[in-house]
């Protein structure tokens, strides 16, 4: 792909391409803003009180190559604060290097998702993080996750971007996950980084963080080849990889191909690691069928059996990235599923089942009973016996559902967002400190296309068929979205 010139990107305005990534209820929205006292239908619970942060990919300008994938937009964080039933509003970009250098500019600067050899050379060096991916909340600190880069700290009243964060020095790595894992026992965070030179190689380390936030330890172990490491499971004892074939080739990327392809050819792999014991523990098993990861739901130990409870997929992310042999041309839907490991056994090997029969994505349990065993997920989903699909978007499958699966009644349960409406990633509040699992709240932003503007529905965990117990209306468009979190007002610094 060629550059588009500044000086005919300036004759031509401010102007996006015609893509489906870039026009209609997909279009960068590019709004920071502040709205108080929101409109509210039904009552926000009393005992919400809070912020809900989340992260979207708001483009900034139109792409320096004439055209881009949409995980590669600017990071904008939304905060919804919910406080005596009064629900407010901020949006705020994330300053980050590349967007400070591209604001000042005027235009972008920055080419190809991770590819630094498409940037204009003016910014070469310029950290190219894009922060767009998850909010993340430890130890009294918020931050903005990518992971292709490091996070990135964020006042968390006034949204005010902090600067990036290397835990005091201790990080290394120039990447670190969009998807660590908090043990709700200890404080304890287990992450990981990938391609940690900035480049494609097979390396992943991973980190040991305490509960006061002090990174206390790394260690690294190679994959059998450098792979897409969006996400990992952590259990009480044990922190598992699922190694697939959504490859990466540095080769490939500075002759200007995408930074990931899918090679079904690879094997698909498990790596599984004792959390106390270190990569010397490491053991491999082989995947008897190919795939991909999505997310994850929860990891947890039943005896000596690991359990692994994961959304996968028979195919890659071809939405965004190609088939390396040009086999597969279609993206098959993630369907929840259950890796069971003896580790007991010397044997390579593991059982898998179906947690339940419904596609689904962006997985959610009560953060309580994370690393131990749950019994409740929540995800978006589709029911066509409720309403018909919507017209299939530029970031996969436009769920219209929230689900519900309750594994001791063997229970599926739905909420269904309305006609032209998708609902994001569903976050669970606990009712309390000492609330029963499922005995709390579900949060969802729903983009309502056809008024072209955004809800925060809030539901009844526990009977999500009843519809919203709130609904938060948004007087404007928010750009579609990652991964969000609830941090309870107790936590939250004054905003004196």
């Amino acid at each position: 792909m060629n550059a588009i010139p500044a000086a005919a990107q300036a004759e031509a305005g401010l102007k996006f391409p015609d893509l489906l990534i870039y026009r209609g209820y997909a279009a960068p929205v590019r709004i920071e803003a502040d709205v108080y006292d929101l409109e509210v239908e039904g009552s926000i619970p009393a005992e919400l009180n809070g912020a809900y942060y989340r992260l979207s990919a708001d483009t900034q300008y139109p792409p320096r190559l004439g055209q881009d994938i949409f995980i590669n937009g600017d990071g904008m964080v939304h905060m919804l604060r919910l406080e005596h039933g009064h629900a407010d509003l901020k949006t705020r970009y994330v300053r980050t290097p590349k967007f400070r250098a591209e604001r000042a500019a005027r235009r972008a600067l920055f080419g190809a998702y991770r590819n630094p050899f498409t940037d204009d050379q003016s910014v070469a060096g310029v950290d190219g993080n894009t922060a767009n991916t998850s909010a993340f909340w430890h130890h009294g600190q918020l931050y903005a996750l990518k992971e292709a880069a490091r996070p990135v700290r964020l006042d968390p009243i006034s949204l005010e971007t902090l600067g990036s964060w290397d835990f005091n020095g201790k990080l290394f790595s120039k990447t670190f996950t969009a998807h660590p894992k908090i043990d709700p026992v200890s404080g304890e965070v287990i992450a990981f980084s990938y391609n940690t030179r900035g480049v494609a190689d097979r390396s992943i380390e991973i980190h040991w963080i305490s509960a006061r936030g002090e990174l206390t330890r790394t260690e690294a172990f190679e994959a059998p080849y450098s792979f897409m490491a969006h996400d990992s499971l952590v259990s009480e004892h044990y922190i598992a990889f699922t190694v697939y074939p959504m490859i990466s080739d540095w080769a490939r990327v500075q002759r200007g191909e995408p930074y990931f392809h899918w090679d079904s050819s690879q094997p698909t792999m498990v790596a599984i690691i004792p959390r106390q014991q270190g990569v010397a523990g490491i053991r491999w098993y082989s995947c008897p069928f190919t795939g991909m990861q999505t997310h994850s739901f929860n990891a947890w130990e039943e005896g000596t059996v690991l359990h692994l409870d994961h959304f996968f997929s028979a195919s890659g992310w071809l939405s965004q990235f190609p088939d390396i042999r040009g086999v597969a041309t279609h993206e098959e839907p993630p369907h929840a599923e259950r890796w069971s490991f003896d580790l007991a056994s010397t044997a390579d090997t593991f059982s898998v089942r179906r947690i339940f029969e419904q596609i689904g994505e962006m997985p959610m349990i009560d953060p309580r009973f994370l690393m131990r065993r749950a019994r409740q997920f929540y995800f978006g989903t589709n029911n066509p016996q409720l309403g018909p699909m919507l017209e299939w978007g530029p970031k996969g499958p436009p769920f219209t559902c929230i689900g519900h699966f309750n594994e001791t009644r063997q229970q599926l349960k739905f909420w269904y967002a309305g006609a032209d409406s998708a609902p994001e990633e569903p976050c669970f509040i606990p009712r309390s400190a000492t609330a029963g699992e499922a005995e709390g709240w579900i949060l969802s932003l729903v983009g309502r296309r056809a008024e072209h503007r955004t809800d925060l529905v809030i539901l009844d965990a526990q009977h999500l068929e009843a519809g919203p117990v709130a609904t938060i209306r948004i007087p404007c468009r928010l750009h579609e979205g990652f991964h969000g979190i609830w941090v309870p007002q107790s936590q939250l610094p004054s905003a004196d």
